[in-house]
């Protein structure tokens, strides 16, 4: 049996990666004044990626969902680290420093390559569990 509070909080992470929860919208934090719209999406997506890591790893999952959670985590994680990759590229570039951007797109190229690996391993995962923890998760993939 899997806890409530534990399958809010996956399919919450899982719907931060994957696309908004139907019929639900998070109004999150509001725009900074003078906050260019670049940096405001760049922070409230970090604020999201870290936030409900932080609350996917303060959970005790199932069992039988062990693998699926730090797969979950593991892709949080690399999600944060591709937009910062993502936020030093653009700002290398933006200063002349092509080197140093060509770098930070290297590196993002390799977090994006293990994401999509992560990403395939996770879903193949939840398709393998048991269909009464599939529907307990409330999760279609």
């Amino acid at each position: 049996m899997i806890d409530s509070t534990y399958g809010d909080i996956f399919r919450d992470a899982y719907a931060t990666l994957h696309g908004g929860r139907s019929g639900e919208f998070d109004e999150g934090s509001e725009r900074n004044a003078g906050e260019p719209v670049q940096a405001y999406l760049a922070r409230t997506r970090s604020e999201s990626l870290g936030i409900m890591r932080k609350r996917l790893l303060a959970s005790e999952p199932a069992p039988a969902l062990r693998t699926v959670h730090q797969l979950l985590v593991d892709l949080l994680t690399n999600a944060a680290a591709a937009d910062e990759a993502l936020a030093a590229q653009v700002h290398a570039y933006q200063c002349g420093q092509f080197h140093e951007s060509v770098g930070h797109s290297n590196r993002l190229q390799e977090l994006v390559v293990a994401s999509q690996g992560i990403d395939r391993d996770l879903i193949s995962e939840i398709r393998g569990l048991p269909d009464d923890v599939r529907s307990e998760l409330s999760i279609e993939v």
